[in-house]
């Protein structure tokens, strides 16, 4: 397993919901966390998907995503 960062457009609780539903198709729930305190609202994700997986997901849920 990795750690990968991701920069996202979540903006709130909601968002992060919205995601979450699409991130729980490919990881447990207790792997990632979004800092919707943080400026860039950063995912932190324990996977051994890579990145660009990750960040088909969150498009999928209709969000943006970068890696960090």
């Amino acid at each position: 397993m990795k750690t990968l960062k991701f920069k996202t457009s979540a903006m709130c609780s909601g968002c992060v919901a919205t995601i979450g539903k699409s991130l729980n198709e490919i990881a447990k729930p207790e792997q990632w966390f979004i800092d919707v305190n943080s400026k860039d609202k950063v995912l932190t994700i324990e996977t051994d998907k890579e990145a660009a997986e990750i960040i088909r997901q969150i498009e999928k849920a209709g969000y943006k995503a970068e890696q960090v």
